[in-house]
C-alpha cells in the first residue's frame, strides 16, 4: 500500500467530525472527512480562541481537594485578565496563563515546543498586550508550525488571534 501523502492523514477534531455540517445529506464527501494544512491551521487558531477568551474555575476549586479536577475539563480556559494596566508584571501573568491553557487544554500542540512571548512594540499598549504564539503542531510524518499574534484587551479580556507564516 502506498504512503500517504500528509494531507491524507490530516482528520478533523472531534467537534468538527460530529458536527453535521450538511444535515440534508446522507453520506460525506472525502473533502468533509479529511482535512488539508491550511484548514487545521484554521480550526486551531478557532479552537485556541475559545480556550484562550475563556475563564477557567480555579477559584471554585479546591487544587488540593480535587487535583484531578482542577486539570480537568471543569477548568478549561484561563485565568481571568480584565482590568488594570499593562504592566510588566501583568503581562508576565498573562502570557504564563496562556501558556498553561494552551499546554492543559490543547493535545494537537506539542507542549515542550510551546513558546509564549510578550511583544513590547505595539501601538494601543496602554489598554492591551500583545503576545506571539509558536509551537509545532502534532502531524505525520513530521511536525508543523504554527505561529499565531495574539492580543489582550486588558479591559475586557478578550484576545484575538491572528495566524501567521
Amino acid at each position: 500500500m502506498a504512503d500517504k501523502t500528509i494531507d491524507d492523514r490530516l482528520q478533523p477534531s472531534l467537534l468538527d467530525r460530529l458536527t453535521d455540517d450538511a444535515p440534508k445529506e446522507t453520506s460525506e464527501s472525502r473533502d468533509a472527512r479529511v482535512i488539508d494544512i491550511r484548514r487545521l491551521r484554521e480550526i486551531l487558531k478557532r479552537d485556541l480562541g475559545w480556550l484562550l477568551n475563556t475563564i477557567n474555575n480555579e477559584s471554585e476549586i479546591d487544587r488540593k481537594k480535587y487535583p484531578h479536577a482542577f486539570r480537568s475539563v471543569l477548568n478549561y480556559g484561563v485565568s481571568p485578565v480584565a482590568g488594570g494596566s499593562s504592566s510588566s508584571r501583568k503581562a508576565e501573568a498573562i502570557r504564563a496563563a496562556i501558556a498553561t491553557a494552551v499546554k492543559e487544554f490543547e493535545p494537537r500542540l506539542r507542549p515542550e515546543t510551546l513558546d509564549v512571548q510578550i511583544r513590547e512594540d505595539e501601538e494601543g499598549a496602554q489598554t492591551s498586550v500583545f503576545f506571539d504564539i509558536h509551537a509545532e503542531m502534532w502531524a505525520q510524518p513530521m511536525p508543523l508550525e504554527l505561529y499565531l499574534r495574539s492580543e489582550v484587551d486588558l479591559m475586557s479580556g478578550h484576545l484575538s488571534l491572528e495566524q501567521r507564516g
